[in-house]
């Protein structure tokens, strides 16, 4: 059943923008100002593609092979920043696809690629659910350190928030973002935005050293403070995963 929830009135948005004031300073309407200045001129900025896909029980292991047949071609495209492939934890047969590039026509070059074909037409017979392929522009996406040991664990977060709440979610996650990126055992942390409509959509990209080090995230003052603030913004449920890395 598909749960169908108002958009926030005007008038409570205003108390929202004067939460967030108390919650993040002045910088709150730096970031607010600037977002769409920075957009106009973000025509060649990076891109970032994430798919996720499921395939059907017992064909994880070849859906492992698949995933790295395409990081293979698509790290010898033109344009390619890096590819990251996810298993879901505790869920082996459901996986994310995370890869950076250049800019647009990259990413679409990619799109149109043998390695990029072979990988839509291998999954149909043992998909498991839709194949789910978005392309994003870069909110907050900083330095990645190199997993090290076997225990590196990912968080994705895919956020849909109502459109008169993205700017205060993309605020949000900017904060959250750079404190983040100073805690404890964390080796990433990109948030990015959904390149076509609905530009509503957020998805987040970290990663940590350690189970534990993900844990001491979550129950940080920050990671509390963001969850508080989007909550009365979103459209859609909360929705993270935790993955571990295909080598």
């Amino acid at each position: 059943m598909i749960a169908i929830r108002k958009r926030p009135a005007a008038s409570s948005f205003r108390p929202l923008v004067r939460c967030l004031l108390g919650l993040f300073g002045l910088p709150f309407l730096f970031t607010i100002a600037a977002y769409s200045q920075a957009r106009a001129q973000a025509g060649g900025d990076a891109v970032y593609g994430v798919t996720t896909l499921d395939v059907a029980p017992g064909a994880a292991s070849e859906g492992v092979a698949l995933l790295r047949q395409y990081r293979d071609g698509a790290l010898k495209q033109a344009g390619n920043m890096g590819v990251t492939l996810l298993q879901e934890a505790d869920w082996p047969n459901r996986f994310l696809i995370y890869d950076a590039w250049k800019d647009q026509a990259a990413y679409d070059a990619n799109e149109k690629a043998a390695h990029a074909a072979a990988l839509r037409d291998k999954l149909k017979p043992i998909g498991g659910a839709p194949y789910d392929r978005r392309d994003y522009h870069v909110i907050a996406v900083g330095p990645a350190q190199a997993a090290a040991g076997g225990e590196t664990v990912y968080m994705q977060l895919h956020l849909d928030v109502f459109p008169p709440g993205i700017d205060a979610t993309l605020a949000a996650a900017k904060a959250v973002a750079e404190a983040a990126r100073k805690g404890e055992g964390n080796l990433r942390y990109d948030v990015v935005k959904s390149v076509k409509p609905p530009q509503s959509h957020t998805t987040f990209l970290a990663a940590w050293r350690d189970r534990k080090a993900f844990d001491a995230y979550e129950s940080s003052a920050y990671a509390r403070q963001f969850r508080d603030t989007v909550g009365p913004l979103l459209g859609s449920p909360f929705d993270d995963r935790l993955y571990v890395p295909i080598n």
